[in-house]
């Protein structure tokens, strides 16, 4: 619903930018996807996710060949063991199968390693632009600013064109607070780190004993 209530504010901000009143608001655009993608922080910071990502990966696959031979080793010796120390076996396999799977979800998962640090390697660089574009709006006295990348969200906006107040008065709201709006910070979510390079499929217990 909030995003459906910020789409039809925008562009009715657009809307009324280019209208009548056109001349009395300054607004411009700017593309934070490309902008970041020209910083030699950024560029430093996707090679050190690039080698992390590497690293995992091959730990992953070590952990998945070790379930593979023992696999391999028990169906070579099955004919050997008693049915007690097959599923003595299969369970060991099983385990470790487990084992893999969450440490790849700690790694590789929604909040797992790879996520938090891609946050704490391009988000400051996120920060870096938005400020950027703050300064830039208000020594440029522009009105507005929109990002491309992100669906043409407002990164900047000038505290006089926020008539909320005005139109509480209007609807006969009292404020509980008489102070004025402060100017809202720009959120740092809109944008979100690239994804590194996927991890191997995980092993599975999809193999059968002949």
């Amino acid at each position: 619903m909030k995003k459906v209530l910020a789409g039809i504010w925008v562009a009715l901000m657009i809307q009324w930018a280019g209208g009548p009143t056109a001349h009395a608001q300054r607004y411009i655009y700017v593309d934070t996807e490309y902008m970041l993608g020209q910083m030699s922080e950024y560029a430093a910071a996707q090679s050190e996710l690039k080698v992390q990502v590497e690293r995992w990966n091959a730990e992953a696959e070590e952990m998945k060949q070790e379930i593979d031979r023992l696999y391999r080793t028990l169906r070579a010796e099955s004919p050997l063991l008693t049915e007690t120390m097959q599923q003595e076996r299969m369970e060991e396999i099983k385990a470790r199968e487990e084992r893999l799977l969450a440490w790849q979800k700690e790694q590789f998962g929604e909040e797992g390693a790879l996520v938090k640090r891609q946050q704490d390697l391009i988000r400051p660089l996120q920060d870096k632009i938005y400020a950027a574009v703050q300064k830039y709006a208000r020594d440029k006295s522009y009105d507005l600013i929109f990002d491309r990348a992100a669906g043409n969200q407002l990164l900047f906006v000038s505290p006089k064109l926020d008539k909320s107040n005005e139109i509480l008065a209007a609807m006969g709201v009292v404020r509980k607070s008489p102070t004025a709006k402060a100017q809202p910070k720009p959120t740092n979510n809109s944008k979100t780190p690239p994804k590194a390079s996927q991890p191997p499929a995980p092993a599975t217990g999809s193999q059968r004993m002949p």
